[in-house]
């Protein structure tokens, strides 16, 4: 095999493996094998598979791993060949793709911002029919029993963080709940039965637990959704200003370097008209 790649250094180099890291042979993901058939001698013309036609981009490479080590074989390795790859999408398609990905990704966080403070809302107006005791040992049970996807999304609504040497994640919520009072016992009964409805990507259910709550306490769920909409906005603006803040930092220290380096050689070049011409670099470095 080493004999092959030095008389042909241009040969291909793939792996029978599937994936390959960067830098290694092709991985079967990367390239096409091809079995190029010859025509019939009587001239019959039969249906070609695709890995039976040759095209322009058609290389030979070297078989670096596998029952094919050391075989020289015919491959095509550019994605963009329509003969070998004809489903690759093309760049705008790809980019049309990822415009709307993003849209989706965005509706979808708005939504869940939007029932996260319907959820919030809902919980200022709940009071306090049971006591203490009662709650707790209600809240206590529930906490014990939660799911695997409940416990980090409740305990970062509480800001209770597990620490690698502390107890576990449902231990600390249950002792810091232990210090609410009744009110915010009952808030958390209400959260807990909501927890999955609130990170629900969509309304549109029947059976939408959260709706039925908002519409037991007279919430104005269109109002949320618009201030919501706004804070989302908001955010995106600021974003947007910081990122043009660091492009016009960065300008001004180009410029400072800019005129530092003038400077240098204009005194260097010049020794007497130095102080004056310092002061004009100066003067024009902050107006800028």
């Amino acid at each position: 095999m080493r004999k092959t790649l030095e008389t042909k250094p241009q040969l291909i180099q793939i792996s029978a493996a599937w994936n390959s890291r960067e830098g290694a042979p092709l991985g079967r993901n990367q390239y096409v094998e091809l079995e190029i058939k010859k025509p019939k001698a009587n001239g019959a013309s039969t249906k070609l598979s695709a890995n039976q036609k040759p095209c322009e981009k058609m290389a030979e490479a070297i078989v670096m791993d596998g029952g094919k080590r050391g075989q020289v074989v015919k491959v095509c390795a550019d994605p963009t060949c329509r003969v070998h790859h004809p489903n690759t999408p093309s760049p705008q398609q790809v980019e049309r793709e990822r415009a709307e990905e993003r849209k989706r990704i965005e509706k979808e966080k708005l939504a869940i911002t939007t029932r996260h403070r319907i959820l919030a809302t809902i919980l200022q107006r709940v009071s306090a029919p049971l006591k203490k005791a009662d709650v707790l040992t209600v809240a206590h049970y529930l906490i014990g029993h939660l799911s695997y996807s409940q416990v980090p999304a409740l305990a970062k609504r509480h800001k209770v963080e597990a620490k690698k040497d502390s107890a576990s994640t449902q231990e600390l919520l249950a002792k810091q709940v232990s210090t609410y009072d009744e009110s915010d016992l009952c808030k958390l009964l209400l959260e807990i039965s909501l927890l999955d409805s609130a990170y629900q990507r969509s309304a549109a259910s029947r059976d939408d637990v959260l709706m039925d709550a908002a519409k037991r306490y007279r919430i104005d769920t269109e109002k949320l959704q618009k201030a919501a909409s706004r804070g989302v906005t908001a955010i995106l603006i600021l974003k947007a200003c910081s990122y043009a803040t660091i492009a016009l930092n960065q300008c001004a220290i180009q410029a400072f370097i800019y005129y530092t380096n003038v400077f240098v050689l204009l005194k260097r070049n010049h020794p007497g008209g130095a102080p004056e011409l310092s002061n004009n670099v100066q003067k024009s470095a902050s107006r800028r």
